[in-house]
């Protein structure tokens, strides 16, 4: 689901992010400069290699990780690491968080239907329909009583996601929604995720891998390298941004095209919003 009407407010902004490690007695920058905005309702991927920075990202999201300067807002809220209240209660109701490692957010002695009615505080059971949750994700009535550590990964991750839409939150942040899983399994948890986002109106953010993940989930894919977003494909088109140097980065299928140390020359195009890039010829100035 894709919502792009810019009169809408964003429930998800992120100015100027920036997120430095002390590494060896060095500063490293996990994020530079990230600026970031999805409309509700969206969902999003954010794609890129192992150390791009996605994973830190999705921490600062989820209020894990104090920015090290920059601002987040989500669903109305300032985040801040310094007010731990504060986040407790936007997690509990307006942000969700799905870890990568599932049996975070499960308790395996508990039954499937139990993780979801007994795994939020007292103040948040009334609101809890186990039964209408686990039908969004796809969760079989007979597994419903079973232990979670006697049932599969896939149900396992089904079971997890369920937790955490129980109280209809306005986003839910997924790490590696699939990343134990193949083949059915996967299309399973895509299924139960755009079933989330279809019927309560879940925005989504989630860090993946695999494209074909992305592509599956029909979200917006933004692409992250070295601590920046370099790229935002939506709605068929890819807008890449153009870094401080002035070179631009290339999408994967046109790089093919125009390898590194391929000549080129750049014209205006026949508006002020366009330029056109052609391989240069022996004839050309």
């Amino acid at each position: 689901m894709s919502v792009t009407d810019d009169a809408i407010p964003p429930i998800v902004s992120v100015e100027g992010l920036v997120q430095i490690y002390r590494l060896e007695g060095q500063d490293v920058a996990a994020l530079s400069g990230v600026n970031l905005s999805v409309q509700p309702g969206e969902i999003v991927a954010l794609v890129g290699p192992s150390g791009a920075g996605k994973s830190t990202l999705l921490s600062v999201l989820a209020g894990l990780m104090t920015p090290s300067a920059g601002r987040v807002r989500i669903a109305g809220h300032e985040l801040s690491g310094n007010d731990v209240g504060r986040l407790d209660d936007v997690r509990g109701s307006d942000l969700a968080v799905l870890l990568q490692d599932v049996s975070k957010n499960l308790l395996p002695y508990l039954t499937v239907r139990q993780n979801i009615e007994l795994g939020w505080p007292k103040r948040l059971a009334g609101t809890i329909d186990a039964d209408a949750v686990l039908d969004i994700v796809g969760i079989p009535s007979e597994l419903r009583p079973q232990p979670v550590h006697g049932i599969s990964a896939a149900t396992r991750q089904l079971t997890a996601i369920a937790a955490t839409i129980a109280t209809n939150p306005s986003v839910l942040l997924a790490d590696e929604p699939t990343s134990s899983l193949a083949g059915v399994e996967v299309q399973a948890v895509t299924d139960a995720i755009l079933r989330a986002n279809k019927e309560l109106g879940t925005t989504v953010i989630a860090v993946t891998h695999d494209l074909d993940v992305a592509t599956a989930l029909d979200a917006r894919v933004i692409t992250i390298r070295d601590g920046r977003i370099r790229m935002d494909a939506r709605g068929g088109s890819t807008q890449v941004l153009i870094r401080d140097d002035g070179s631009i980065p290339l999408t994967d299928d046109i790089f093919g095209q125009f390898p590194a140390g391929t000549p080129v020359t750049l014209r205006p195009g026949d508006d002020a919003d366009t330029f056109v890039v052609r391989r240069a010829t022996g004839g050309d100035a």
